[in-house]
């Protein structure tokens, strides 16, 4: 009995140790990455200060091109964009961005699944936030999801354990670039023979996320020192009125510009825009970017 509690003693000991090398490792790691989404990651949380900020889901990391926008106003732009998240993540990064500065305009690209509606696990969304837990405001956010993650958060180990390979990853061999400004174009065309003419599914009640609302309140309310645009960029299929109609409501409640593309027929069932069914491909969103440029320049004049 005491051989078994000594050895539980020591590997508890071990562990211990690991999970205190992890916090110091792992966090150095992520800050001087080379590249992929851990540099990008790092870059949007601590050393953006450019005038304007894009974000929302992987259709805002492929349709938005900076360039275009610091080549139309003159102002500085970064895309913060991030493939298959949503409010939740956002608020989290703009949460740590104001502790620094208020970039002078945000765009935000609705994706109702990500954005608005219920149906998928909200933990998904705190992963790329756990290795800025410690932040201001951070730990509220994982306990508003769950309140059993501000125990788990508690180990290191857990913290880093999905991004363990990416992490070592994007210091030595990064899989992916940061991308230009943080946009990242696709490359290739829509094959609409093969695309499932029945996906977008026509949702007379959708069921929205209540946290998700309000996040998007909590994140009007945080960033009155910037001028806010929502948008919703095309997409092959459009889109159902009612599963954007919350967002519609708050900007309307709040003053809020808001240009909905989902249903322009200047975009809809017109392949040569589009990777796939959601997503534009470079030339489509380098003529989406002009699109919505030639709509929105007077409201990015900068002082």
């Amino acid at each position: 009995m005491k051989k078994f509690l000594c050895k539980a003693m020591c590997l508890f000991v071990c562990i211990w140790i690991i999970d205190i090398l992890a916090g110091q490792i792992f966090p150095y790691l992520i800050s001087n990455a080379k590249g992929g989404d851990n540099k990008r990651n790092n870059y949007i949380c601590n050393q953006t200060c450019e005038d304007i900020l894009i974000f929302g889901s992987s259709r805002a990391i492929h349709h938005y091109n900076p360039t275009l926008f610091t080549d139309s106003t003159g102002a500085s732009c970064y895309n913060c964009g991030q493939n298959g998240n949503g409010i939740i993540l956002h608020y989290g990064r703009l949460k740590m961005i104001v502790e620094r500065y208020h970039p002078k305009y945000i765009i935000y690209d609705i994706t109702p699944g990500f954005d608005l509606l219920a149906g998928d696990d909200n933990h998904k969304y705190l992963n790329w936030l756990r290795a800025y837990y410690d932040r201001n405001g951070i730990a509220e956010i994982f306990e508003s999801v769950d309140a059993m993650e501000n125990y788990k958060m508690m180990s290191n180990l857990y913290r880093y354990n999905s991004k363990f390979v990416q992490i070592v990853s994007d210091n030595l061999i990064p899989m992916q670039s940061v991308g230009i400004k943080g946009f990242r174009p696709l490359k290739g065309n829509l094959d609409s023979l093969k695309i499932n003419r029945q996906r977008q599914e026509r949702k007379t009640n959708p069921n929205y996320d209540p946290l998700k609302l309000t996040y998007f309140q909590k994140l009007i309310e945080m960033t009155q020192e910037s001028r806010l645009i929502f948008v919703i960029s095309p997409i092959w299929y459009g889109m159902d009125e009612a599963t954007y109609r919350p967002i519609k409501e708050l900007c309307e409640a709040y003053h809020i510009p808001f240009y909905n593309f989902a249903n322009c027929p200047r975009y809809v069932h017109h392949d040569i825009y589009f990777r796939d069914g959601s997503h534009m491909n470079a030339y489509g969103a380098d003529e989406f970017t002009k699109k919505l440029l030639s709509i929105i320049t007077s409201e990015l004049t900068l002082q």
